[in-house]
């Protein structure tokens, strides 16, 4: 059909000039695309979001110190527009998940990788770093970097962690590093006698773990949960 100036564009007026939207295809966890599912697609919008980074633990701390947790990165995105003739039969999709929250002394984990076969391709970010065995004076505890995309048009690092910080009985676990499609975890504080709190999760997709805090005496804390990630391809004729 021929484009007339001021028609709306719409699916039906595209169709015969080869860019029609058909469907989106979401991946929330792994599993296969298989080209011959949609035989009137002819391209491919592919957005894939790896996994946020766990964050870190804090240590059962001694009377009138503390301890805290860095905030996990968050995952790398990669995104490009491809022919689905480059696609084989059928192309693997790994959905990245989320790094677990560190316990105790320990960092969290890495986040998984996300991708479509070897075609886009973005990391996970990495866990957030673990609190001292006790701090009574101010030091820091690293947030884990984010990841990044490695292969496709568009490639976008996640953001990174955010420091554990503290002194004395108070105390603070870094905030989950952001994603380009989630939210990190917030950092959570305390500031009295055997307060603790575990790291709050990642939001998803692709979200770092806030870190965690505990205070004078109290109880080893686990760092939040990184968010998985995605891998999404709007398919169009």
């Amino acid at each position: 059909m021929p484009i007339i100036p001021g028609m709306p564009v719409t699916n039906a007026n595209l169709t015969g000039i080869g860019s029609g939207f058909i469907e989106r295809v979401v991946f929330t966890t792994s599993g296969s695309f298989v080209k011959a599912s949609y035989p009137t697609a002819t391209r491919a919008r592919v957005c894939v979001q790896g996994g946020g980074g766990g964050g870190g633990g804090a240590a059962a701390p001694s009377a009138s110190q503390h301890g805290k947790g860095g905030g996990g990165g968050g995952g790398g995105y990669a995104e490009s527009f491809l022919d689905l003739s480059g696609f084989g039969a059928s192309e693997t999709v790994t959905v990245g998940t989320g790094g677990a929250g560190g316990s105790s002394t320990s960092g969290g984990s890495t986040g998984g990788s996300s991708s479509l076969g070897a075609l886009v391709v973005a990391t996970g970010g990495a866990g957030g770093g673990g609190s001292l065995a006790s701090a009574a004076s101010f030091a820091g505890v690293v947030g884990g970097n984010g990841g990044i995309g490695t292969t496709g048009d568009l490639l976008i690092a996640g953001g990174p962690g955010g420091m554990g910080a503290g002194g004395g009985l108070l105390a603070m676990g870094g905030p989950g590093g952001t994603s380009m499609l989630g939210g990190g975890g917030v950092g959570v504080a305390v500031g009295n006698t055997s307060n603790q709190a575990n790291g709050t999760a990642g939001r998803v997709y692709g979200g770092g773990g806030g870190g965690a805090v505990s205070a004078a005496s109290g109880t080893a804390t686990t760092g939040g949960t990184g968010a998985a990630g995605i891998v999404y391809l709007d398919l169009y004729a």
